[in-house]
């Protein structure tokens, strides 16, 4: 290994340190309390080292968030590329973001709780890249409800796009209240069937 080589993963390796101390810091004070002393603590590096990798606090959240929603897309694509089955990659990729947010509840909850604050307050510096995955991951959902109307399971007179806009919204509908802790399931992946029963049965073939 070259002396560049080194260099970049030893680069890749604290970075990855920091993001993950930043996301306990960040699920347990939340946004507005974290400070980038936290994280340097958390992490176990000098503050001095922290500020060479991001330049400020938001710069930090922005990023995590970025890899956050990278992260879900790409898990809910794997799950769902396993299964050839149209009514089955519609389950597992409703399963497999409820799950995404399951495991990851604490971070998500801050951000959902922090809408009023720092939510909306960065939402128009969120990433040109962010918001790309999210436009590629709806094409994404219209390519599988596509697949479904042409195997049959919906019917073929509605919009495959409009589909994949109500699917995410009522995934977002079930996720956000759960997360707040408005609902009294202890795993919001138990609501998986009742969701695809509602979607479907809304738009089946008849």
């Amino acid at each position: 290994m070259s002396v560049i080589e080194r260099k970049k993963r030893d680069w890749l390796l604290r970075q990855g340190d920091i993001l993950k101390a930043a996301e306990r810091v960040f699920a347990t004070k939340g946004y507005h309390k974290a400070t980038i002393q936290d994280v340097a603590k958390e992490a176990q590096y000098a503050v001095g080292t922290i500020y060479l990798y991001f330049n400020h606090k938001e710069a930090l959240y922005l990023d995590l968030i970025e890899r956050k929603i990278a992260d879900l897309i790409y898990e809910v694509k794997r799950e769902v590329n396993k299964t050839g089955d149209a009514k089955e990659k519609i389950r597992v990729l409703v399963h497999q973001q409820l799950t995404y947010f399951e495991e990851n509840h604490d971070f998500f909850r801050i951000y959902f709780s922090e809408r009023g604050g720092v939510r909306w307050a960065i939402k128009d510096k969120v990433s040109k890249s962010v918001r790309d995955k999210f436009v590629k991951y709806l094409d994404y959902i219209t390519e599988l409800l596509k697949d479904a109307q042409e195997k049959l399971l919906i019917r073929k007179d509605l919009e495959a796009k409009r589909l994949a806009y109500v699917l995410t919204s009522m995934l977002s509908a079930t996720i956000i209240p759960w997360l707040k802790g408005m609902c009294h399931k202890e795993k919001i992946t138990d609501m998986t069937d009742f969701i695809l029963d509602i979607f479907l049965k809304g738009v089946e073939q008849k």
